[in-house]
């Protein structure tokens, strides 16, 4: 009875030692079972150019400036992004593409309207400066 008395006060004390083994196995498992290879990747080629069509063939390159904000223009028009792909195959079916940074336009801009392009089944796409 004592002994009980004696105890009664104090809290019972909890080991860490096996819950950071089951955080430390969950991580290792966790490392092993996600795969860092699938990334996903752009095809694309890029050329510098000053401007001139180097192309030999009879269809004239279509240029889309991406500014710093995301407005674009296409040929020095201005464009909404949603409606990019269906212009592009609708009036320039078949005409290479050319996506140029202007006025500092950020790589996230330069990524959206290259997804949106994809997406939309223009596939032949060069980044000039």
């Amino acid at each position: 009875m004592q002994l009980r008395e004696r105890n009664r006060g104090s809290s019972p004390m909890i080991g860490l030692t096996p819950l950071i083994d089951v955080v430390f196995i969950l991580l290792i498992f966790f490392m092993l079972a996600s795969s860092f290879l699938d990334w996903k990747g752009f095809e694309m080629s890029v050329a510098i150019t000053d401007g001139k069509s180097t192309s030999q063939s009879d269809v004239r390159p279509v240029t889309i400036d991406v500014n710093a904000n995301g407005a674009l223009s296409l040929n020095g028009e201005a464009v909404s992004l949603s409606g990019l792909p269906q212009m592009l195959l609708r009036d320039h079916s078949g005409a290479p593409v050319r996506l140029r940074p202007v006025n500092g336009a950020s790589l996230q801009h330069l990524i959206n309207v290259m997804d949106a392009l994809g997406r939309g089944g223009v596939t032949n796409v060069d980044l000039v400066e």
